[in-house]
């Protein structure tokens, strides 16, 4: 088995003119728990659908186990998704199946478990996000943060080797949120599970992670323990822990001098 359950080698990644990664590299031990850091805009969201094979790099390659995933055919793809899971930002359930039944699906689409088996898995992951009780309930019946908790219960239910969390922290009130910091943790710990989480909350995300990458720029700028990043001397790193609106990386978005576009005048 290789030491690393993913490895980044001198990606390039644009969209259009911007140029999102520019040579990044990096590597996610088995095992861990790994944090994807930066401002937004940044590319995190980016560099999972990278892992996950919905996007191809422009130049170098991304490698999942041993497999380059862009060299990889639909099939391939397939069954090395079916070790992975996803808990997307938006949640991304299926509004027109219950809680229940999204939780079901990957179960029906990757396996041949019969329907008494099938239920008793998805009642036990609906259990671990407290949302039980609300396996009938709809998508537009929960509020957002009980969506994200059944998504989430969703991504854990093939036991996959690898889990992406995008944002998992974000509208879950400080219960809820609790309930999933302590279940990444316990995926960890029981079952090896390799965690890469997206988040912008550096406490909670702090809290569990062994490693915390961060990236700006299309670059690596910072990474190690968040005890080492904590005192790291860099400006870039020191203006992203502290959330100063102004640094070495801008708050706002590259333009035209702001006086002289105001003075112009006409239409857009």
């Amino acid at each position: 088995m290789p030491d690393s359950h993913v490895r980044v080698e001198n990606v390039t990644f644009s969209r259009g003119t911007r140029r999102i990664f520019d040579g990044v590299s990096l590597e996610i031990p088995h095992g861990k728990i790994v944090a994807i850091m930066g401002p937004s805009g940044s590319g995190k969201t980016t560099l999972l659908r990278l892992i996950g094979g919905q996007l191809k790099p422009a130049t170098g390659k991304v490698w999942v186990e041993d497999k380059c995933v862009s060299t990889l055919d639909r099939n391939e793809l397939f069954g090395l998704r079916r070790n992975m899971g996803m808990l997307f930002q938006s949640g991304a359930l299926f509004t027109d199946l219950s809680a229940f039944d999204n939780v079901a699906f990957p179960l029906r689409i990757h396996t041949d478990m019969p329907e008494e088996m099938i239920r008793d898995l998805v009642l036990i992951k609906l259990q671990a996000v407290g949302l039980r009780g609300a396996s009938q309930l709809f998508p537009s019946e929960l509020s957002g943060g009980m969506n994200r908790r059944v998504a989430l219960a969703r991504a854990i239910a093939l036991d996959p080797a690898m889990i992406m969390y995008d944002e998992p922290f974000t509208g879950l009130d400080p219960i809820a949120m609790g309930v999933v910091v302590q279940l990444i943790r316990t995926l960890n710990q029981v079952f090896g599970t390799t965690s890469i989480i997206v988040s912008h909350d550096l406490q909670e995300t702090a809290s569990i992670a062994d490693i915390i990458y961060v990236i700006a720029d299309g670059k690596l700028i910072g990474a190690g323990s968040p005890e080492e990043l904590f005192k790291e001397e860099s400006p870039r790193i020191q203006q992203f822990i502290k959330g100063l609106p102004d640094g070495p990386v801008p708050f706002h978005y590259p333009a035209r001098d702001f006086k002289e576009e105001l003075l112009e005048g006409g239409d857009w």
